[in-house]
């Protein structure tokens, strides 16, 4: 180790070095008292500091990058400072691996370590260099000791049925244990209008619009609304790495309605899962090509004025220049949507609406039954893997019991997508017609409603030279090349 200058010497040139793992209140001041105490160490060596090097918020066991820990190393390395200074070594790193390279430069470039903490550190011998390891090692066993019993008390706190601390949950106090009366209507309305066929975006916008914040005084998106609905809290389940207790706060809802928001969840996924994601309009995934019963896209198209309207028409190649369909047939949208609207709305005028909605009503509780199933099986599959992992299956009795399992899911998913879309139409509010439901609700409760009604809608081709009839006054278009093929 080097020893501190005499007169007739250049000042050796030092680095502080400071570091806190955890600065909640952004203060810095844990780093400015390391710093302090350190310059009155590098004072007492008689040593001049040429950098002060401040990794703040920043841990050492987490392995993530350090940049004032990376600029010390590459300042020993270009050998342009003979000494470092830090509060303690377990400032500096708490991983052998990390302390080895360091261990490595000192010796090669002759820099000293002091610390205020555990004294100077000499790294030239093999005693000083035992010392270093050995206080590496202990700092490193406290913090894994400390993180062992970290997660020991979160298990316990999951067990008793605890919140897990945090941000301050929507609908409950900080504490998460009792309820805030005006944020819990908020989050049961959320629910029951997810329920009743709105989405997450109309939810969003409506609640900004009537001024009320999020827990942190924020506007509402999508994402936080969805959130809020679907966290096990509502109905009393604490989480914890994935495992569920019995919560010790009140529920915000039944078990029944958790179980109904559940259902639609699926009646979404089951709509969506089917059409696709992601539509923009309404008529998206459902309308086909008569002549080679390939699904039709969405292009624009250009009308006698000049003007593009989106129109659907049969690709006969897809994005990757493959065959896909006939390309033969295109039809102008916005026809096309009002007469399949005409006709979904004279379907459900009809005595037959009754009939629909009892039977949707009467499915839900085997519907019900289908999504507890599915989680069943979902759970087995995922046995099945692990008994592969594990050398219980070997790969012939993995296979069969995957497949076995993965064709109940599959029969199960498309119970689920039948029971699913028919419930929609228990959701038009009593009093109202389908019409004024209708004009009332967004694109995603639309689409469910035509899922529940409609399997396909094709389109045939024009027959050369016959003239196309007007359309409600405004269209060239003729309805009569337009069938559709009723679910219900």
């Amino acid at each position: 180790m080097r020893s501190s200058n005499t007169p007739s010497q250049s000042p050796i040139q030092a680095a502080i070095y400071t570091r806190i793992s955890s600065d909640r209140r952004g203060t810095a001041l844990g780093v400015q008292r390391q710093q302090e105490a350190c310059r009155e160490l590098t004072e007492r060596n008689g040593w001049q500091v040429m950098a002060v090097l401040e990794d703040n918020d920043l841990s050492a066991y987490s392995g993530k990058h350090r940049p004032a820990y990376a600029r010390l190393l590459e300042l020993m390395e270009t050998g342009q400072l003979q000494a470092v200074v830090a509060l303690h070594t377990d400032r500096l790193h708490r991983s052998p691996m990390e302390m080895e390279k360091f261990i490595d430069i000192c010796d090669r470039q002759n820099i000293s370590v002091a610390t205020v903490q555990a004294g100077p550190i000499d790294l030239s011998t093999a005693s000083g260099r035992m010392g270093a390891r050995v206080y590496s090692a202990v700092a490193r066993h406290e913090v894994e000791h400390a993180i062992e019993r970290q997660r020991a008390a979160k298990l316990q706190a999951a067990k008793s049925g605890k919140p897990s601390g945090g941000n301050r949950p929507y609908g409950y106090e900080q504490n998460g244990m009792v309820i805030i009366e005006h944020e819990a209507a908020v989050v049961r309305e959320v629910i029951d209008r997810f329920i009743a066929g709105d989405s997450w975006r109309t939810i969003a916008i409506d609640l900004n619009s009537r001024d009320i914040p999020t827990a942190k005084g924020n506007k509402w998106t999508p994402i936080n609304v969805r959130n809020v609905a679907v966290r096990p809290r509502n109905v009393g389940i604490r989480v914890h790495n994935e495992d569920r207790y019995p919560a010790a706060w009140p529920p915000l809802i039944s078990q029944d309605k958790w179980e109904d928001l559940q259902l639609a969840i699926k009646r979404g996924q089951a709509v969506y899962g089917q059409r696709g994601t992601g539509r923009r309009h309404l008529l998206s995934g459902f309308v086909y090509c008569s002549i080679c019963d390939q699904r039709m896209h969405i292009v624009n198209s250009a009308t006698r004025g000049g003007d593009y309207v989106p129109a659907f028409a049969c690709r006969k190649y897809d994005i990757n220049k493959e065959p896909l369909g006939c390309g033969k047939l295109k039809r102008r949208m916005p026809p096309l949507e009002e007469l399949v609207l005409d006709a979904v709305m004279y379907r459900l005028s009809t005595p037959r609406l009754d009939d629909l909605i009892a039977s949707s009503e009467s499915a839900a509780p085997e519907l019900k039954q289908f999504i507890r199933d599915r989680d069943v099986q979902t759970e087995r599959l995922n046995e099945i893997l692990d008994l592969y992992s594990t050398g219980e299956l070997d790969f012939s009795e993995y296979k069969t019991a995957k497949a076995s399992a993965a064709a109940h899911l599959e029969e199960l998913d498309k119970q689920i997508a039948d029971h699913a879309g028919r419930r929609t139409l228990v959701n038009i509010p009593a009093g109202q017609t389908v019409q004024e439901t209708w004009d009332k609700s967004d694109l995603k409760w639309r689409r469910e409603l035509l899922d529940t009604l409609i399997e396909k809608i094709y389109i045939d081709p024009r027959q050369p030279g016959k003239a196309m009839p007007v359309f409600k006054g405004k269209y060239r278009f003729d309805p009569n090349l337009i069938r559709i093929i009723w679910r219900a």
